[in-house]
């Protein structure tokens, strides 16, 4: 009896006997695999055609259309190439010198003048590695950053460099005018009287990698060491003479001036007064100061004043009283004058004559370079009778 039904199933009219294992297989089961068989090849099928199916629609559309894409494409490229070297370009640029480091390995002021000076710096610029920039000749102007508006007080000039890896640079330039003295006399002080101070550069120039330029701004603020009030100064050796030399000087020594900085600075002829608490006792010159980076070894001359110091001995002993109980004379120096090549350099001057440096010496050490100077001295009197009594008494033990 035939079910009406089965017209409506899946796979009714199938040929079973093709579907049949060649064993005496069972029926139903050769009609499941045929069946999934069938199913996998119809969805291959299907998948296939609509693959062609939307290749041969897009091959369609785009020979209808290809012509405003290309349109299209030309607009885009009109667009964002000009943005992007106009634009990009010099903003990547000016990116690579922003987070490039400035750092200072030595700078030079020498020959001051009093609106000029020689100034040389020397530092460098590393750029990512593979880049190769050319830069325009710049002018780089030093000022100080925590004024405002901030001004140049020297601008110096630096030549076209090409730029690869790490690049040194050293900036030269004679005869620098000081375009804004108030400023660059702020600048030393804060070099001269603190451990740190920070020097602030800028200026622009057009960098080119390859055919492409972009205008590029250095703009750099570098901390750096300062002289901190020249920590460390120190007398090494000083001694009296029982009468004024030849230049009218009665006290001679050694003095040792520290520099923490990087700078060298060309003083030239420094006076210091000498004193005891706020008691000017003296003075003593330096002749030819160049301070250079670490412990700079001067000798000194100059003159005390025994007039002053006896009619003001109770004072001076009292100030005096710690360190005598230490066998130790304290004595302090502040600036007077700086000149060069006869010439007063008032912005050195304003800035050291604020400043005073104070150590101790040895009362014993004094007493002993003062006896062999007199020993030393061949036109002294007391000299002459000081190795006669030394002279007496080697003998005397030699004798015994």
């Amino acid at each position: 009896m035939v079910n009406e039904k089965n017209e409506f199933v899946i796979g009714f009219n199938r040929n079973i006997s093709t579907l049949t294992s060649k064993h005496d297989g069972d029926v139903s089961g050769g009609n499941q695999w045929g069946e999934i068989v069938h199913e996998e090849d119809i969805g291959s099928s299907e998948k296939t055609t609509w693959r062609e199916n939307k290749t041969r629609v897009l091959k369609k559309h785009w020979k209808r259309f290809w012509c405003c894409y290309l349109v299209a494409i030309v607009i885009f490229l009109a667009i964002f190439l000009p943005i992007f070297f106009l634009i990009a370009i010099p903003a990547i640029g000016q990116r690579i010198v922003d987070n490039t480091d400035l750092p200072i390995y030595g700078a030079e002021i020498l020959d001051p003048k009093p609106n000029r000076i020689s100034f040389t710096l020397h530092t460098s610029l590393k750029v990512p590695a593979g880049l190769r920039i050319h830069t325009d000749p710049l002018d780089l102007n030093l000022f100080n950053a925590d004024t405002a508006p901030t001004e140049p007080y020297i601008s110096v000039s630096l030549p076209a460099y090409n730029l690869k890896g790490k690049t040194d640079m050293t900036v030269s330039q004679n005869d620098t005018k000081i375009l804004n003295q108030p400023e660059f006399i702020d600048t030393l002080t804060n070099a001269v009287y603190n451990d740190k101070f920070t020097l602030s550069a800028k200026g622009s120039t057009v960098g080119h990698l390859g055919k492409l330029k972009a205008r590029l701004t250095l703009n750099k603020n570098v901390e750096l060491q300062g002289l901190d009030k020249l920590r460390g100064f120190s007398i090494e050796s000083a001694r009296l003479l029982m009468s004024k030399d030849d230049n009218g000087d009665n006290i001679l020594g050694t003095a040792i001036l520290p520099n923490h900085s990087v700078f060298t600075f060309a003083l030239g002829n420094v006076t210091l007064n000498l004193k005891s608490s706020d008691l000017v006792v003296g003075q003593a010159t330096i002749q030819d100061v160049l301070l250079r980076p670490g412990d700079n070894k001067v000798s000194l001359r100059g003159i005390l004043n025994m007039g002053f110091i006896l009619e003001n001995l109770e004072d001076i002993m009292e100030y005096q009283e710690e360190a005598l109980r230490n066998g130790e004379i304290e004595l302090s120096a502040s600036g007077n004058s700086t000149t060069y090549n006869g010439v007063h350099i008032e912005y050195y001057e304003k800035v050291l004559n604020n400043l005073t440096l104070t150590t101790r010496v040895s009362i014993l050490a004094v007493l002993g370079d003062t006896l062999q100077g007199l020993l030393d001295d061949s036109n002294s009197s007391i000299g002459d009778t000081l190795r006669n009594l030394t002279g007496k008494l080697g003998n005397t033990t030699l004798s015994k």
